[in-house]
């Protein structure tokens, strides 16, 4: 090898040695100056986070006085154009909040695809819409951070160029500035907003422990101390901070028991449970009141602060007195009432299992006739007099006895001391007496009179029900002796017994309407002059698929009482009038078939139309049907009775009065309504032979008829002495046993071809018979 050549491999050598020393040179200049440009970075990061810390300080408002400052620190130590504070909003779009330099409009959409960190030497990472955007704004260097599931971003810009080592240099590194900065601003930011929280929640809690309705008082629950009360537990108490002090809670309590309490506040204490009772406390005047208290812990165990929370509770217990007051009291007459009336019969009982000794009864009474009152004279005038007959029926007990108004026009009387019924008649005749005198209310001068029924208690009794249930059947057998001197009765068991039978029989009468049971009978009705039948009555029967033909006097009370009478004088006059249809075709002069209709029909002012309906739907005239109605009836109401009875009238119905003279005006009723005919009732009747003033009474009726031009028809025809009688007397027809009994629909044809009865002359000895008959049975429907 020459030398030319070594000298050429050592210049290589040293060449490329130089070429290694120069690279490591220029690898740690570049070192040299990144370390230079973290720490600059790092007093940078540190300077601002330093002065952010002192904005923190003098700021007042959690965040806009902060991100203001915020922003214009940075502008002003970084040298820049523009910083912004973005913040995210409900429609996923960054949006300025605070901003130096930057457009209020300014804005990022399409967060999905939007990076964390981005500055301006590779905007080639941002989709087209960002882009747009910042150029947009005319910004040529720029970056930002926004961190993973922070709801801000900072964004820093600069639109001209800067020299070497002034502010940022948005590079990546620079990122760290922005990410530090929005770190803590977002820290301080948190921190500034929990604090107000905390200074809100404070006067929050100050207020509205002073300003609450309800009392409040805090203790300490293991020592019972007082540590703080609001106004209001001092104006409940009437006291002040200071009196309140001075005295121990327990003595705020009336009938207080101090060990109760404890325990009651140490429970709550241990446990956590609120616990609520009411109870009574006084002010410091000693004036009692009620309250509705809470007791809750506050805080931990081991703080041991319990709140006592108040409430006044005194006009809601004076409410609930005055409500069980209400609940024990009729409102009208303030006499108990049903339900005080079941305590003191409960407590009876009680006490007479305890002392066999001790006798009481209980009487059910109810007014006689009390709805005439308030139909005729007006529901407050009744209401007054109910006053007045509780007032004096009170008079008449001994104070200890209680009287209770059930309602309506019914009152109940525990008596006590009625060890027989001697002394229970007794002292119903003493509440007869009572009510017997008359009663002035508003200037009218007003009679009543009252059905009692007594039960004595004894020992199968052993709840007020069945006391109840027993001295109401009692009452009603009491209105059974309408017409005696005395109107009560005293319980006994076979009276239950015909309340459980008139029950069941309600329950077949129900049925039998279903069942097709019931039918008609027709009994007839006879010129007395020869004996020719004018007419027949229709009479409903009820063959019971058991008990056989149930009489009427048995059934027909009860279906007035329960108001099935309405559907089975429908039943009536439907088949009376197929059947005086059916007589009309057969017979050239067809017989007119009397019905009977009830008082309670007559309450409807719809009697006439509905009677006028149920007529035609059968294809029967109106002159072939006689309506007969009781003077009861039109008692009921006279100016309904009078409007129905003219409607059926002008509806072609013939109409007569029956049972004349039973009632307590008959005579006027003759021309004032509107009747064809009377009927004379058979109690008449069956003492026409054997009392000369009955004759006289029955001549005078048949007098007064012929001059008001009405036909008269005896009722109960039973021998033929009356018959004689009333033939002397010029009666016009009659109806009885002597002639027929009723008799079903093809018997009563039979007859009325060919009469089975031969009538003496009325110029006769009043000896003769009829022919084919003996004395009937007395007739079952009177």
């Amino acid at each position: 090898m020459d030398d030319a050549q070594t000298a050429q491999e050592a210049i290589a050598y040293y060449r490329e040695q130089y070429d290694a020393i120069g690279a490591r040179l220029l690898r740690l200049q570049g070192d040299l100056r990144d370390a230079r440009r973290d720490a600059q970075r790092q007093r940078i990061i540190a300077t601002l986070i330093q002065q952010l810390y002192q904005l923190d300080v003098a700021a007042t408002d959690p965040d806009r006085q902060l991100g203001e400052r915020l922003v214009a620190l940075l502008v002003e130590s970084l040298h820049l154009d523009c910083a912004a504070l973005l913040t995210r909003s409900d429609d996923q779009t960054l949006s300025v909040e605070h901003a130096f330099g930057l457009d209020t409009g300014f804005q990022f959409t399409n967060l999905s695809e939007l990076p964390e960190q981005a500055h301006s030497a590779a905007p080639e990472q941002l989709p087209t819409a960002v882009r747009a955007a910042i150029e947009s704004s005319g910004l040529r260097r720029w970056l930002w951070s926004a961190p993973a599931g922070a709801e801000a971003m900072l964004f820093l810009g600069r639109r001209h160029e800067q020299g070497a080592g002034v502010g940022l240099s948005f590079a990546a590194g620079d990122q760290a500035i922005a990410q530090s900065v929005l770190a803590v601003y977002l820290a301080l930011s948190e921190r500034r907003r929990a604090k107000h929280a905390l200074h809100s929640a404070r006067i929050d809690y100050r207020t509205l422990f002073e300003s609450a309705q309800d009392a409040f008082v805090i203790i300490d629950g293991r020592s019972n101390a007082l540590l703080e009360a609001n106004q209001q537990a001092l104006s409940l108490l009437g006291t002040n901070c200071e009196q309140l002090q001075q005295r121990p809670l327990i003595s705020w309590l009336i009938d207080p028991d101090p060990q109760g309490w404890r325990r009651r506040w140490r429970r709550t204490l241990i446990s956590g449970r609120a616990e609520q009772l009411e109870c009574q406390l006084r002010t410091l005047a000693g004036q009692p009141f009620w309250v509705e208290l809470r007791l809750i812990r506050i805080g931990t165990l081991e703080r041991g602060h319990l709140l006592l929370v108040a409430r006044d509770i005194s006009k809601r217990k004076q409410v609930e007195l005055q409500l069980r007051h209400y609940a024990f009291r009729d409102e009208l007459t303030q006499l108990p009432n049903r339900a005080q009336m079941y305590r003191r019969l409960e407590e009876a009982l009680e006490r007479q299992r305890q002392e066999p000794d001790y006798q009481f009864a209980l009487m059910f009474l109810d007014l006689d006739r009390f709805k005439r009152v308030n139909d005729s004279l007006g529901h407050s005038l009744g209401d007054r007099l109910l006053v007045a007959i509780g007032q004096r029926l009170q008079g008449q007990l001994s104070p200890q006895d209680t009287i209770a108004r059930l309602g309506g026009d019914e009152f109940l009387i525990l008596a006590v001391d009625v060890p027989d019924p001697l002394v229970a008649y007794q002292r119903a005749q003493r509440l007869e007496r009572a009510l017997h005198a008359p009663f002035t209310v508003s200037g009218q001068e007003i009679f009543t009179s009252a059905s009692i029924g007594i039960v004595l208690a004894d020992r199968h009794y052993d709840q007020p029900e069945a006391m109840l249930r027993d001295a109401d059947i009692a009452m009603y057998q009491a209105k059974r002796h309408e017409g005696r001197e005395h109107r009560y009765a005293l319980f006994n068991p076979d009276m239950h017994a015909r309340a459980l039978a008139d029950m069941e029989l309600e329950r077949d009468l129900r049925h039998a309407l279903k069942q097709q049971e019931l039918m008609l009978y027709y009994q007839p009705i006879v010129r007395l002059a020869d004996g020719a039948i004018t007419g027949f009555e229709a009479l409903v029967r009820w063959r019971h698929p058991q008990h056989g033909m149930v009489p009427p006097n048995r059934f027909i009370p009860l279906a007035e009482d329960t108001l099935l009478i309405l559907d089975i004088s429908r039943f009536v006059l439907r088949e009376a009038g197929r059947q005086a249809l059916a007589w009309s075709r057969c017979f050239e002069r067809a017989p007119i078939v009397n019905v009977n209709l009830s008082g309670r029909q007559f309450i409807s002012s719809e009697v006439a139309t509905e009677t006028s309906q149920l007529i035609a739907e059968v294809g029967c005239p109106p002159a072939l049907i006689n309506i007969e109605i009781t003077e009861s009836a039109i008692l009921t109401n006279k100016a309904l009775a009078l409007a129905g009875m003219e409607g059926l009238h002008a509806q072609g119905f013939k109409l007569s009065m029956d049972d004349f003279g039973t009632g307590y005006s008959s005579l006027s009723y003759l021309h004032e309504f509107p009747f064809d005919s009377i009927k004379i009732d058979q109690s008449f009747v069956s003492r026409l032979t054997r009392e000369p003033r009955t004759a006289a009474i029955v001549t005078a009726i048949l007098r007064l008829a012929e001059t008001l031009e009405k036909r008269v028809i005896a009722e109960g025809i039973e021998t033929p002495d009356q018959l004689a009688a009333l033939q002397r007397l010029g009666c016009a027809g009659g109806q009885g046993y002597l002639f027929s009994p009723p008799v079903e629909a093809s018997a009563a044809e039979a007859l009325y071809k060919q009469p089975s009865w031969i009538l003496p002359s009325s110029a006769g000895s009043g000896n003769g018979t009829v022919a084919g008959l003996e004395r009937g049975e007395p007739d079952q429907d009177r």
